[in-house]
């Protein structure tokens, strides 16, 4: 993938990473002028040094990918919104994740509520920068939104929102950074668009799009192995077409070998926190300084 850096035992250092970058941010100022604004809310998962992954609650698998931290903010006013997730190889396959699904919200799981959030599909296969597409979210159990637009029986129409392909202004940045030893994705994207739309099922009034406040909700779904394609309007295509996000027929064992997440639930966040412009500078500023650490070493 391109930027290829150096990212040696991600677990020990991420920890020591996230600390310089903090102290950057602080020697900045950016933490002191974020904490005067309550409409800023964060979220930060650091992976314990001993962690059950099946207890609650946040759960985690790491098929895709062990997930050794999750950092996500979001501005309210501004409408934007940061997210970045780093990760060392899985054990025994040395898997890394190529894209992954994302719902946030202020709080619930959203598996079984349609027509109410938005579901993002970020990929590093297909293009050289990142490829983002936003959807509302059918409440299924599973990565369908993209062509099953609601949760009834049999595939209704979708409900695309925003696609980089056809409208890349509505991502500030995007960077997936890989090399054998680990990886970081992290994007920040502006969300009117997103918060704006008016979904094609449910009640428009339940609409929440993306986003959280004093909770957090975390649906963070991860892939080590894609094969996605876009119709001309920029949005995936489905399995259907022969080539799709989620290809069953592609994945051995139906795909749970690759298939790796993060769900957290009401969890608290955090208005102690640096902008959201800032956090996608964390997830670039860890990988370079764990590149530098190992050519220092």
């Amino acid at each position: 993938m391109a930027g290829q850096i150096c990212i040696p035992h991600l677990r020990s250092c991420c920890a020591r990473t996230l600390s310089l970058t903090a102290a950057v941010l602080a020697a900045s100022g950016l933490f002191g002028a974020s904490a005067a604004q309550a409409d800023v809310y964060g979220f930060d998962w650091n992976r314990p040094a001993v962690f059950d992954g099946n207890a609650g609650p946040i759960y985690v698998s790491d098929e895709a990918g062990v997930i050794t931290n999750v950092s996500t903010q979001f501005d309210s006013d501004a409408q934007s919104l940061s997210f970045v997730a780093t990760f060392e190889p899985e054990a025994g396959t040395n898997q890394l994740p190529l894209g992954f699904f994302l719902v946030l919200n202020n709080g619930p799981m959203p598996v079984g509520m349609d027509g109410e959030f938005a579901i993002l599909y970020f990929e590093s296969v297909t293009n050289a920068a990142p490829t983002i597409t936003a959807y509302a979210y059918n409440g299924e159990n599973g990565a369908d939104s993209f062509f099953d637009g609601a949760a009834a029986a049999g595939n209704q129409a979708p409900d695309p929102i925003v696609s980089s392909l056809n409208d890349p202004g509505f991502i500030t940045s995007a960077s997936s950074v890989s090399n054998p030893g680990g990886s970081v994705l992290s994007f920040t994207i502006d969300t009117t668009a997103i918060n704006a739309h008016v979904p094609m099922y449910g009640n428009a009034g339940d609409w929440q799009g993306i986003g959280f406040d004093e909770n957090v909700g975390v649906w963070f779904h991860t892939y080590s192995y894609l094969h996605p394609a876009y119709g001309n309007d920029g949005f995936l295509l489905p399995e259907s077409s022969g080539s799709s996000w989620l290809h069953w027929s592609h994945y051995p064992d139906q795909g749970e070998q690759f298939h790796g997440w993060l769900d957290a639930t009401n969890q608290p966040s955090d208005n102690n926190i640096p902008e959201p412009a800032s956090l996608a500078l964390i997830g670039m500023g860890a990988a370079a300084l764990l590149g530098r650490g190992r050519r220092n070493a």
